[in-house]
């Protein structure tokens, strides 16, 4: 269903006394792949390791209810998660977010952190498919923006080309260096999207990440709505509300979304075609962020200038964070426990049940075939309309890389070297 807007000036002044949420931060190295039987042998000897670990101090019976689901669902992505040096150290990172005061923050950074196919399959059936982890709710943090607070002049053909994030209000989501965006209109009320971005690692270097969006423009609603749905991994949607823009100079984005395993998350952003917020216009962005009621002190201003990795040796160990090295140490304790079937894991949690252990030992070999199987297929589907957005933006991506006296060349469809 299409979210609908709220009217009336005065939510407008109500939205303007109400703060918004604000968020916090963690960091990786990486263990080596396994083989198939190996990992199918490290599956049935801690199996409930990686139970205990996603679940985390919770109550027992919480522990178990989430356990028992996993371990009765889940068995196979498991499997590859604890064999996958990634993802068995999203796992321990997950865990060590466990009671501290910025959980959820801490979350999402392992997220940002570990992000590869195993990591996605488990989240996804521990998630989505099989609903072993419950999903969080907010529908408070970010309502939906009242009608007054909306661009309803945004031409959708000016949001594209080359855009950078040079403001952001949530720094869980939108406050990342070198976020350089590439959109493009391939027919009247859709949008394409590349979007790039880097995760800080805490020792000056970073991961890249990018993905391709499609948004649709929500014309019966308003022009400054648009709306990303039917996204496979874990079902989410993202909606974006236009709060102002100024041709060829700047768009001012509100956004709120659902997924599978959270409700209300959302934030806010500045697009900017120059990649530094220009400061002539803080003002009148100020102004329409406060009509949304949010607040222009609570925005922090993006690096975009997109430094090259440092040299490898500059990379020393003592710069690594706290969490880091607790990563590794926590990997050391779980490995351990794996060599040496314990009954005890890290943190005072207690392994029950040893003769479960017994039981997932006989499905050992079955475990290995469904692993090969599995890699033996395709390993993500994408659907057709992703595969046309991705090679349209990536086009307009390629442009950027031309000197101005080609580019126009290119965009008519004469080929260039190299490309």
């Amino acid at each position: 269903m299409e979210s609908q807007l709220h009217t009336g000036p005065s939510i407008c002044k109500q939205l303007a006394d109400r703060p918004f949420l604000q968020i916090a931060d963690s960091r990786r190295k990486r263990l080596p792949h396994t083989s198939h039987r190996h990992r199918a042998r490290m599956f049935t000897r801690a199996s409930l390791v990686g139970m205990v670990l996603l679940a985390g101090p919770a109550t027992g019976a919480d522990v178990a209810k989430v356990g028992t689901c996993l371990l009765a669902n889940c068995q196979v992505a498991l499997a590859k998660c604890i064999g996958d040096g990634e993802c068995l150290e999203n796992l321990v990172c997950l865990q060590l977010c466990n009671g501290r005061p910025d959980e959820t923050e801490c979350q999402i950074r392992c997220g940002d952190l570990y992000a590869d196919k195993a990591v996605e399959a488990f989240t996804a059936c521990a998630v989505s498919d099989k609903k072993c982890v419950p999903q969080r709710v907010d529908e408070t943090s970010y309502p939906v923006p009242p009608d007054c607070a909306l661009d309803k002049s945004f031409d959708l053909n000016n949001f594209q080309g080359r855009w950078y994030i040079t403001a952001g209000l949530n720094p869980l989501f939108d406050t990342f260096d070198c976020q350089v965006h590439y959109f493009g209109v391939p027919e009247p009320g859709k949008l394409y999207g590349k979007i790039n971005w880097r995760i800080p690692k805490g020792n000056s270097d970073f991961i890249e990440r990018s993905t391709v969006q499609t948004f649709d423009q929500k014309l019966n609603v308003s022009p400054a709505y648009l709306r990303n749905d039917g996204n496979e991994y874990l079902n989410y949607t993202d909606d974006w509300y236009i709060l102002a823009s100024k041709p060829d100079e700047y768009v001012v984005i509100y956004y709120r979304g659902n997924n599978d395993a959270w409700k209300g998350y959302g934030g806010a952003t500045v697009y900017t075609r120059a990649s530094t917020l220009p400061q002539e216009y803080i003002p009148e962005i100020s102004a329409a962020v406060e009509k949304a009621g949010l607040k222009w002190s609570q925005f922090k201003q993006t690096d975009n200038s997109c430094k090259p990795h440092p040299p490898q040796e500059s990379l020393v160990e003592e710069v690594e964070e706290e969490l880091q090295k607790e990563v590794q140490r926590e990997v050391k304790r779980v490995e351990y426990a794996l060599e040496n079937d314990l009954s005890s894991f890290g943190k005072g949690f207690t392994v029950l049940e040893q003769g479960l252990l017994s039981e997932l030992q006989k499905d050992e070999q079955g475990l290995v075939q469904e692993l090969q199987k599995e890699e033996q297929e395709v390993a993500a589907t994408v659907s057709a309309e992703l595969q046309q957005a991705r090679s349209f933006v990536e086009r307009i991506e390629k442009e950027y890389t031309l000197p101005p006296y080609l580019r126009w060349l290119y965009k008519l469809g004469f080929p260039m070297p190299n490309m």
